[in-house]
């Protein structure tokens, strides 16, 4: 299938956080990856595939054309602005990578740019969880989401779009006794 993005750049800029001056090349890129790696991994390949050959045609049916414009695009936003958040952050030069900067501009710290990305994630987590959940209650109207294909490289929806951090354990240990209730970092 050739690349086609399901969002536009002029929808990007206008319904999310993205400033009208970001370079379209660095977003068009963007979503393509994104929706690559984000979206056909939960709809699954098959009705990933159909939709991009519908919009490509411009012959979308009525039902993929509400689960585009109501439930993909909205996920397909955040994922987005999670994913390019890094990329619109450094830009990579023949000599080096460096950080963009303007006038009257405060570049912004770490720990901003992790809670921001947190931010994008939680909301794409939503959405995507939306279109899932929407996918299922309309299971008879899209069998490709039940039946995305046999081939080695087919991916199958998930049916959960909520990740976790993974808890390792603790690293304070008891060594005392419980009347003192020690605690000593190992």
């Amino acid at each position: 299938m050739a690349s086609v993005i399901f969002i536009s750049e002029t929808y990007l800029k206008d319904s999310s956080y993205i400033d009208e001056n970001v370079d379209v090349k660095l977003l068009r890129n963007s979503i393509l990856e994104t929706q690559e790696m984000r979206i056909r991994g939960i709809v699954g390949t098959a009705l990933y595939d159909e939709l991009g050959t519908q919009i490509t045609a411009n012959t979308k049916t009525t039902l993929n054309n509400t689960l585009l414009d109501s439930y993909i695009k909205p996920a397909l936003k955040y994922w987005v602005l999670l994913d390019s958040a890094l990329i619109l952050t450094f830009k990579v030069m023949n000599k080096s990578i460096v950080k963009r900067t303007a006038e009257n501009t405060e570049t912004i710290q770490v720990t901003d740019l992790d809670r921001l990305m947190n931010f994008f994630k939680d909301r794409a987590e939503y959405y995507s969880e939306r279109i899932t959940k929407y996918l299922i209650e309309n299971e008879s109207s899209y069998p490709l989401f039940t039946n995305p294909g046999d081939g080695i490289d087919t991916e199958y929806p998930k049916f959960n779009n909520y990740t976790q951090g993974l808890y390792l354990g603790s690293d304070i240990t008891y060594t005392g006794d419980i009347d003192k209730g020690r605690l000593n970092n190992c």
